[in-house]
């Protein structure tokens, strides 16, 4: 049936907010009966793919809102990840504040775009004052600037713009220059994925990406560093920008950033400093420490999206001199016009239409105020400590890194295990958790075989969860062994089935419960 025409703009009618509450209510209606599933999905990726090919996303005509709403519930919502379950620890990936999440429909309502003054004019001078308090708190002069993204890997690209476009003296009119084919990025061997990426979308090529040993703890090896430079001047190459992590995607290692600014000073690199993760460390004073060196970068990336626990995409590339910028800007007759004297936002950034963002992080910090942010990230950085050391007192767990923000990377080592059986054994601990529903524990390759991660960004977590998710992981991978020699010594033609395995840890009901049917009602 198509329902009775309303308004379908917000024009300041009357009729026009009452439609708009009546949705939100119907949102949040159907966002309360899916909160209460646990923290991934057991249907299986077939499964949901056959059901979101069944969806219609353009019928000819309109449907009721409250029966697509009921629907989406049914078969979308209900089914995603759920960040603020304790379970939920693969990724750098957070709950958000309320008040954030609620400030995103004015976003939405308003619609402001951030690329020219006449879309957005209060919103332009809001993001700039945002930015300009960001450098003050981490450190960066006066002279600082800066522009909001949609993540670290595009603030990562436009640091390393800036980077390439200082070696070359300018912005790129006519190519890169004749020499640059010696250019080299020095970054560790633990840095994120999108330093090779910009490289590549630079110009530059992936390779010109010098990967510099880790230590133990999985920093930057100074030493290292300084053979490289050494290697490099050897061979005529040139580096033009040395990256520093603060909060390594892996380990949550912080490279020593005021040895790497010495040293891209000695040879006049840029310094970039990936604070993707660290640059919420500036909010506490006791973990301040562990950034040394962050206000002498020449850009930074900061994603408010992890740390700050904004909702997806929230990021910014900050740097120490707003003249950096310039390089970026490419005038248009009908946008950023030269003869403009309002501040264009276009000019700083490598997008054009650009959301209202800081519309919602400025809301959000304000409502919850410096102090109690920094108890936030206090809270999971001594979890991830904790965390650590039951690790290493458990005796079927070993822990491959000191912990050193918000990540511990172990991976389970039970007794009479050989060490080519590890991999296979942590592989299959991750996928069988992640299949059954019950967790999302991370996994990756460190110093050559497969580690589990946990990666704590919801300070609803507390120890006892951590205690119950580490032993979940243990008896999952005795499980796993138990299994395997039961079918290793089965007989070829036996008919038994495989053994049931037992949720290991929570008292509540399997997420597969409210997974019996994609199209079943809303509890």
């Amino acid at each position: 049936m198509t329902p009775a025409p309303g308004p379908l703009f917000l024009d300041g009618s009357p009729a026009a907010h009452e439609a708009l509450r009546a949705a939100v209510a119907e949102v949040l209606a159907v966002l309360a009966a899916t909160d209460d599933r646990g923290p991934f999905p057991s249907a299986g990726a077939a499964r949901l793919r056959e059901t979101a090919t069944a969806i219609e996303p353009l019928p000819d005509d309109a449907e009721p809102l409250g029966e697509v709403l009921a629907d989406v519930g049914r078969t979308v919502l209900a089914h995603g990840a759920r960040v603020t379950d304790p379970w939920c620890a693969a990724h750098l990936h957070p709950p958000t504040l309320v008040t954030a999440a609620a400030a995103e429909l004015a976003i939405a309502a308003t619609n402001q775009s951030m690329d020219s003054y006449d879309q957005a004019p209060m919103a332009t001078y809001v993001e700039d004052r945002l930015i300009g308090r960001l450098n003050q708190l981490i450190g960066l002069p006066a002279t600082g600037s800066g522009v909001l993204t949609s993540g670290g890997t595009a603030s990562n690209l436009l640091g390393l713009l800036l980077a390439r476009d200082h070696a070359a003296g300018g912005a790129n009119l006519s190519g890169l220059p004749a020499g640059a084919g010696r250019w080299r990025i020095l970054a560790s061997a633990g840095a994120h994925v999108s330093v090779r990426q910009a490289a590549a979308v630079l110009g530059l090529g992936r390779d010109a990406v010098v990967a510099v040993t880790t230590d133990d703890d999985g920093r930057m090896d100074v030493a290292a560093l300084d053979r490289t430079l050494g290697q490099l001047t050897q061979t005529g190459a040139v580096p033009i920008a040395v990256v520093g992590t603060a909060g390594t995607t892996d380990t949550g290692a912080v490279d020593p950033l005021a040895a790497l600014a010495d040293r891209a000073a000695a040879v006049g690199a840029w310094f970039h400093v990936d604070a993707a993760v660290g640059s919420a460390l500036v909010l506490s004073d006791r973990l301040r420490p562990l950034v040394a060196g962050l206000e002498r970068a020449d850009s930074i990336t900061a994603d408010l999206h992890k740390l700050w626990w904004q909702p997806i995409g929230a990021s910014a590339l900050l740097v120490r001199d707003a003249a950096a910028l310039r390089s970026v800007r490419e005038p248009a007759d009908y946008l950023n016009r030269t003869d403009d004297d309002v501040l264009n936002l276009v000019d700083r950034s490598l997008d054009t239409s650009r959301r209202f963002d800081a519309l919602k992080i400025l809301v959000s910090l304000r409502a919850t105020g410096r102090r109690r942010l920094a108890g936030l990230v206090e809270h999971l950085v001594d979890l991830a400590a904790k965390a650590g050391e039951a690790v290493r007192r458990h005796p079927d767990l070993e822990l491959l890194a000191p912990p050193q923000t918000v990540t511990v990377l172990f991976r389970c080592r039970p007794d009479g295990v050989d060490e080519d059986r590890l991999d296979g054994l942590n592989v299959d601990v991750q996928r069988r958790l992640l299949a059954s529903g019950r967790a999302v524990v991370g996994r990756t390759r460190y110093r050559g075989r497969v580690a589990l991660k946990l990666t704590f960004t919801n300070p609803l977590t507390n120890h006892d969860d951590v205690a119950a998710l580490l032993a979940a992981v243990a008896a999952e991978a005795s499980a796993g062994l138990e299994e395997a020699a039961e079918e290793a010594h089965a007989a070829p033609t036996a008919t038994r089935g495989r053994r049931s395995r037992r949720v290991v840890g929570r008292d509540r009901k399997p997420n597969g419960a409210r997974e019996a049917s994609l199209h079943g009602p809303i509890d």
